[in-house]
């Protein structure tokens, strides 16, 4: 590690971030069926015949079979290549923004040089997980209402095991921030619930924001609650008024008309969580200054 190049991991970080795409496509696929994640192996939808594994290589598999199944002939959705090419490039920015904010910049020379830091290594790692557990979170919350275990309660693994290398949060602090901020957020959204007299909060969003607590600590996890919820305002508000009117002038059920508004929140968490990660304490001291005047 200490002779290989940047340019060198950053094409490790791709393949990687390409692996963890497919698999991805496989949760996004699966969970909300209630398939197995292990069992049935890899197998046609159409003829469920077993898929060997050199056609499961991440993009590659969909050009080497040209977009259709090598057993029945059918055609292969584009969307598994894209979602794979996505997270390689997803993986390779994690490694990069983990330079670049830790060098303060990328220079030429830098992309021959090898990555010494330890630090550096645990920011690529968070970042690669916040990165790329956006895409499952973002598929499966919106379509379906439902958070992977496997990103929020895996991002309390992941936050837990980084803790451990020094220069970062320490072990305590992911525990305080994941236990506080999970619990923090179930608090909020159980009053809201008493309040409102519905379902304010689910318990995905409660796991994941444990998960970003584990990583980045309870400020960082705070930070990232703040700005979802900014989003969230920013775009619930509107689409919620545009859909209601169109229930409102469409043979819907009362059901249907009272969901019709409503967004994920776990997305916004999402896309939060990687920009508080890099740059959360330069945005949150501009903010002081700005609210301040100092």
């Amino acid at each position: 590690m200490e002779e290989i190049p940047l340019w060198y991991w950053l094409i490790v970080f791709f393949g990687l971030g390409a692996c963890v795409g497919s698999f991805y496509n496989v949760i996004v696929y699966r969970m909300p069926r209630g398939i197995s994640l292990i069992n049935p192996p890899s197998h046609c939808p159409l003829c469920k015949k077993p898929i060997p594994i050199r056609y499961n290589l991440p993009i590659v598999g969909w050009l080497w079979l040209r977009g259709k199944s090598a057993c029945c002939k059918q055609p292969i959705s584009i969307i598994y290549p894209i979602g794979e090419g996505l997270c390689g490039l997803l993986g390779a920015i994690s490694l990069f923004a983990a330079v670049a904010v830790n060098y303060g910049a990328v220079v030429p020379e830098l992309f021959c040089a090898p990555v010494m830091n330890p630090v550096v290594w645990a920011n690529a790692f968070a970042m690669f997980w916040l990165l790329l557990g956006a895409y499952p979170v973002c598929a499966v919350d919106c379509q379906y209402k439902l958070i992977p275990d496997s990103i929020s309660v895996g991002g309390i693994v992941a936050g837990l095991l980084l803790s451990m290398v020094p220069g970062g949060i320490t072990p305590f602090q992911s525990l305080i921030g994941a236990a506080v901020a999970g619990g923090g957020l179930y608090a909020l959204g159980w009053v809201a619930t008493k309040v409102l007299k519905k379902e304010a909060m689910g318990f995905g969003d409660v796991k994941l924001l444990a998960g970003y607590g584990a990583l980045m600590g309870l400020t960082g996890a705070v930070e990232t609650l703040v700005v979802a919820a900014i989003l969230g305002i920013l775009v619930m508000v509107p689409y919620g008024k545009i859909s209601a009117r169109k229930a409102k002038h469409a043979s819907t059920s009362a059901d249907e008309s009272q969901t019709a508004g409503q967004i994920p929140f776990g997305p916004f968490l999402a896309a939060a969580a990687p920009v508080m990660y890099l740059w959360g304490e330069p945005l949150f001291q501009m903010y002081l200054k700005f609210v301040l005047g100092e």
